[in-house]
């Protein structure tokens, strides 16, 4: 399978049946707009048919993961369209192939969902991750709801969604976020030896226990369309104008909802 009309996505077919996959901006922290975006969703389609793969592995290009959506490439408050959102969430479920992050450095937005969603997620400890959407006064969508809880449980996955507090690559290893911390230099050997473990074993065992696994994820799919929808539902309104505004003029944000307007 080639996979040559990628723009965003440098995407690599290996002779050892592993699927490298770079975001490809790092001027931009590799930041998506509009194409990146719908190249995250798409990707996990043409992988999970591609017949001579059986792993992916991605990682961002340069010192970021994925510093989420560029607001200044159609990846802003005025799209507010969300199926790029709901295929990069239900393809990477639905892929029946296992999927490897090695988290390099910031993940945020839809490359904090990409991190946390992979079946092997390993973090550097130079690894920042966070989920900003309630700073920039926009409703926690995109995966957080469905991902969070199941992973380190609703206590803690309220205080770092509504706080947005930075966490560690070794802070989320620790609390459960991701599965495992190595040390920088480290990062893409642990990734890439564990993508060629599971590439050589049973891949009818590997995807069967991968399937099984994720019905927890199906099982509670409203959770992520509700967040989705009150995310969408969020950037309409005059709070997550006035937190995009505080990101373009690098100020902090004055909230108008912060003294009772457009209340849930």
């Amino acid at each position: 399978m080639m996979y040559d009309d990628y723009e965003f996505l440098k995407v690599e077919p290996g002779d050892d049946r592993v699927l490298r996959i770079t975001m490809n901006r790092p001027e931009k922290l590799n930041a998506s707009g509009e194409v990146g975006h719908g190249e995250q969703g798409r990707i996990w389609r043409e992988f999970d048919d591609d017949p001579d793969m059986n792993v992916a592995l991605i990682t961002g290009a340069g010192r970021a993961f994925s510093a989420g959506g560029d607001i200044d490439a159609g990846n802003g408050p005025a799209e507010v369209d969300t199926r790029d959102g709901r295929a990069l969430v239900r393809n990477m479920i639905a892929c029946r192939k296992p999927i490897v992050s090695a988290i390099n450095g910031v993940a945020v937005g839809g490359g904090l969902a990409i991190a946390l969603l992979a079946d092997i997620s390993i973090a550097s400890e130079r690894a920042v991750l966070m989920d900003g959407h309630v700073k920039l006064g926009i409703a926690a969508g995109d995966h957080a709801a469905l991902v969070w809880p199941l992973s380190i449980g609703l206590a803690r996955s309220k205080y770092h969604l509504l706080m947005c507090d930075r966490i560690t690559g070794k802070e989320a290893a620790e609390i459960g976020l991701v599965g495992k911390c190595v040390p920088h230099e480290e990062l893409m050997a642990t990734a890439e030896d564990a993508a060629q473990r599971l590439a050589r074993g049973p891949q009818f065992a590997i995807q069967a226990t991968k399937a099984a696994l994720n019905d927890w994820y199906l099982q509670n799919i409203a959770i992520f369309e509700h967040s989705l929808y009150m995310e969408a539902h969020s950037l309409t309104l005059p709070d997550a104008a006035a937190g995009i505004a505080a990101v373009r003029g690098k100020t902090e944000p004055v909230f108008p909802g912060a003294v009772g307007s457009h209340r849930y």
